[in-house]
């Protein structure tokens, strides 16, 4: 067997070395894991992708030894643990699965205690952990701690589960497919949540997905994997989208590469549209007037802390003539924080009422607008910088073969 070792690019520290890992399950023929080799680096979110049966949730397991590799080794933070004692090595990496897996007899706060008290915190050191977890993952902590599972939703439990995964602080956590039995709107919410999250904590997470755009959305890296975790492509999500490496990475990623490419950019990272905007308990009159000096068909009205709570235009001004602002026109939808996608915010603006997607900060303040233009640019420039990159390989070839491959 020949090993598949990958060239990341990264001048980082490797986290996790998976060395020649192989698997092969009792009974069966081929290998569930052939010979993988790969490097994790510290502090990113490595994607692992494929078709499925293509071992991608064995990879993962064998991490943390759910699964027990046939032979190769797992190195952690340059620790080889492939022959330590598996419970103490589950203790160092968070877990989370799709499903959750909260204990139900427990409370909220007995569950995320669970593996610092195996630790032997004591109890006081736990409580602040559990209050500090819960208010990371966006949970009132005085209204949450003893709550039992039963008692929340499903996206709420997956947030327990995040939660529970970090409770001792661990510098690793393996995810599989954490989000894929949320609905389709809670989903993007928890993955934008994540994502700022891990932009403040820096965890080294290895993701298992089937879905080539969660992928996209969440990973620093990607590990595209075919039949036994072999491994297609391993590289960045703009280069995969870019330059795929073969047939197979081509006919995964499938048809739409630009509108994939807006799960690469976020909101922050352009700058906003502003919007005619009226202040409650402004006049009608003095209101119409701001309409007709504007090139928009309705202003968006903003409550005493700015925040968004209604589209009026002109009709509604005169339908609704001594009525408060409040009151008339329709309500403020389509709102995005900085930190979503561009895919989140065309989402949002394909069904918003005046074509664009509000922004709003983490307190619900009007930021600005995002519009199809926008978008549209954002597009444009990710071609011409993927087509520059392209250019420069090319040329960066060039060179090495005419010099022998000497710098």
């Amino acid at each position: 067997m020949t090993s598949t070792t990958v060239n990341n690019r990264s001048t980082g520290k490797v986290m996790i070395r998976l060395e020649n890992l192989t698997k092969r399950f009792p009974g069966q023929k081929h290998n569930a894991v052939d010979n993988l080799t790969l490097d994790i680096y510290e502090g990113e979110i490595v994607v692992l992708v494929g078709p499925s049966g293509c071992g991608k949730t064995t990879t993962m397991k064998m991490i943390n030894r759910i699964i027990e590799p046939t032979s190769g080794r797992i190195i952690l933070d340059g620790e080889d643990v492939t022959t330590t004692d598996p419970d103490a090595l589950r203790r160092r990496i968070g877990y989370v699965i799709q499903q959750v897996g909260l204990f139900p007899h427990l409370t909220i706060g007995e569950n995320i205690a669970t593996v610092p008290k195996l630790l032997g915190w004591d109890s006081k050191r736990v409580s602040a952990r559990v209050d500090e977890l819960l208010e990371m993952v966006n949970l009132a902590p005085e209204s949450y701690r003893n709550r039992y599972p039963k008692q929340l939703s499903g996206g709420q439990k997956q947030r327990v589960g995040v939660a529970r995964a970090l409770g001792a602080d661990p510098d690793v956590m393996l995810m599989d497919e954490p989000f894929g039995a949320i609905d389709p709107i809670t989903r993007d919410r928890l993955q934008n949540e994540f994502l700022r999250l891990q932009s403040e904590v820096r965890k080294t997470i290895v993701f298992v997905t089937h879905d080539i755009d969660e992928a996209i959305k969440m990973g620093d890296r990607i590990a595209i994997l075919q039949d036994a975790s072999k491994i297609a492509q391993y590289d960045t999500p703009e280069q995969i989208l870019t330059a795929p490496a073969n047939d197979f990475v081509s006919d995964f990623i499938g048809n739409g590469a630009s509108l994939k490419r807006l799960n690469l950019s976020h909101v922050s990272d352009i700058e906003l549209t502003q919007w005619p905007t009226v202040q409650l308990g402004t006049d009608h009159n003095q209101a119409l007037d701001m309409l007709r000096r504007s090139d928009r068909s309705a202003l968006l009205v903003l409550d005493e802390s700015g925040r968004p709570r209604r589209w009026v235009g002109a009709d509604d001004l005169h339908r609704g003539a001594g009525r408060p602002l409040d009151e008339i026109g329709l309500p403020a939808g389509a709102m995005v924080e900085p930190r979503a996608t561009l895919s989140d915010a065309l989402n949002e603006l394909i069904t918003a009422r005046y074509s664009v997607t509000i922004v709003v900060d983490a307190k619900g303040i009007y930021q600005g607008v995002v519009d199809i233009e926008q978008i549209n640019e954002a597009i444009r420039g990710m071609r011409s910088s993927a087509v520059a990159r392209a250019r420069a390989g090319l040329a960066e070839g060039a060179e090495a073969g005419s010099t022998g491959g000497q710098p």
